[in-house]
């Protein structure tokens, strides 16, 4: 059954959107699937999962930050990052400290043993790229990166319109 065939300014006609292959929704995911299954397969034997490691890279970056800004950092929702730092906890990558100025922060700290694993995972990240960018030029790497960059752009302000009209009609 066709779509209906009222025009918008697409820049395809919505039907060349239904197959995965033209979509970049689509296209992103595998790659972030493939990417994330072969990094883990390196970073798994340091016992460190997928999705640690996406709070552990927020963490080498900025140690010590609260657990709302690793939250926002890693993009995920705040219930969500508790359960994950109970488990980077128990795993000893992480402590959590609230402090006598404002009980309701907690603050997320990496314990030393975190710390030197940066250097053991980093470039296991590097070889990741490395493969996922094989035949390309530098130039097509930074073109890569500053196209997705722009459609995640687009995407966040149109989510922040979306979040300003619901905000209307409350």
């Amino acid at each position: 059954m066709a779509l209906a065939k009222t025009r918008q300014s697409f820049r395809h006609p919505a039907e060349f959107y239904t197959d995965p292959e033209n979509s970049i929704g689509y296209l992103a995911r595998v790659v972030f699937r493939s990417f994330s299954r072969l990094l883990e397969r390196r970073t798994l034997t340091h016992d460190v999962s997928a999705g640690q490691w996406r709070f552990l890279r927020q963490l080498w970056r900025e140690d010590g930050i609260t657990q709302r800004e690793l939250s926002e950092r890693v993009g995920m929702r705040e219930p969500t990052t508790v359960v994950a730092l109970k488990g980077l906890e128990k795993a000893g990558f992480i402590t959590r400290k609230k402090t006598d100025d404002d009980r309701r922060k907690t603050f997320i700290f990496l314990t030393p043993h975190a710390r030197k694993l940066e250097l053991v995972l980093a470039p296991m990240n590097a070889e990741i790229h490395e493969i996922a960018t094989r035949g390309m030029t530098d130039e097509e790497v930074e073109q890569l990166q500053s196209l997705m960059r722009r459609v995640i752009g687009n995407l966040a302000d149109e989510t922040r319109k979306l979040s300003v009209l619901s905000d209307v009609k409350a």
